[in-house]
């Protein structure tokens, strides 16, 4: 499947910015009208392409950050979520606004020719050298000359080769679709310590590795304030909490984005922090020198408390697998300040 009309009258010259069709630089708004739907990208990698690696992505901003500038015929379109991806659109140099129409023949931004315009589509740790592609602007608006809606599709090859990486973008700046926050009530069946494992009183940090855990190399502590310094911290929506005794243990918590402060619920589908999308929030465990490279996991607060603003009692599960593996770590937080 190809993302890329047939070229209709854009040159890809200086008489671009009058050919018809194309249409001379504009002020206001441009392009086809288009429904309020919610703002989407989607990525199709055919097997092969070394950006997508064969696979297909979708983000909304349920589940994803947009960061979208536009400065004159320059677009730059981030995502941050489970993934990261960074493209760049130049139209060329004789536009001064991103105007419809085919932009074809393109090379490596910012290595491109000027009067040709380029792209570049990145993330993952994985970029072209160089690449060959093009884009189309379906549609797009501007008001006072700032963008607040685009359609955009685009097709790109990494060095000479035959496999594409194809995405359109459809965003709209008054989308207000926002991610969701924790999960209540904390669904039942997830992982607590086992009764009587635990301190019948006072605060405690209870863990129990699996066998083939690296963290906790399958082991099971219990620390209370008589055998290690217990110290947590809450600040907006990130917990940290640091466990001093016979072994040394750091762990972050972070909610999502849109979570100003902890509350009680169930936190799915986390990534290492900080390098964990944004909308779901993170976690991580470390000590004794080991972590985890990359991790899946997630947490539940049963119960918090704060007084004038600050944290002064916590209730906390975690799991975390790390490397993708089966083996877990469990974690407990009793705590009250």
């Amino acid at each position: 499947m190809r993302f890329v009309r047939p070229l209709r009258c854009m040159l890809l010259s200086l008489a671009c910015a009058t050919a018809a069709g194309c249409g001379a630089d504009k002020s206001g708004i441009t392009g086809l009208g288009r429904s309020p739907t919610p703002n989407d990208v989607q990525l199709q990698s055919d097997p092969g392409d070394y950006i997508g690696g064969g696979q297909n992505y979708g983000y909304t901003q349920a589940n994803t950050v947009f960061a979208v500038t536009a400065n004159g015929g320059h677009l730059s379109f981030g995502i941050q979520g489970d993934q990261q991806w960074s493209g760049e659109f130049q139209s060329p140099s004789a536009l001064t606004q991103l105007q419809p129409g085919d932009y074809t023949n393109l090379q490596r931004y910012p290595f491109n020719d000027p009067a040709l315009g380029g792209l570049s589509w990145s993330g993952e740790g994985r970029g072209c050298n160089t690449l060959s592609g093009s884009f189309t602007v379906d549609s797009v608006t501007y008001d006072h000359g700032n963008l607040t809606a685009i359609d955009l599709r685009f097709e790109q090859h990494c060095e000479g080769g035959t496999a594409a990486l194809h995405g359109t973008i459809h965003w709209r700046s008054d989308d207000t679709t926002r991610p969701p926050g924790p999960v209540t009530p904390v669904p039942v069946g997830l992982w607590r310590p086992a009764p009587g494992s635990t301190p019948s009183a006072g605060s405690y940090v209870y863990l129990s590795s699996d066998v083939g855990d690296f963290i906790g190399a399958g082991q099971t502590y219990t620390y209370t304030p008589g055998n290690a310094a217990i110290a947590v911290t809450a600040n907006a929506g990130h917990l940290s909490v640091t466990v001093n005794g016979v072994q040394s243990w750091f762990g972050d918590f972070q909610a999502m984005s849109t979570v100003r402060q902890l509350q009680p619920g169930y936190y799915a589908d986390l990534r290492r922090y900080p390098f964990h999308n944004p909308v779901k929030g993170g976690l991580d465990w470390v000590g004794e020198g080991r972590g985890c490279n990359t991790l899946l996991g997630w947490f539940a607060i049963d119960g918090d408390t704060y007084t004038n603003g600050n944290l002064t009692a916590l209730e906390l599960r975690f799991e975390q697998r790390c490397e993708g593996g089966t083996p877990a770590l469990h974690g407990a937080i009793h705590w009250s300040g």
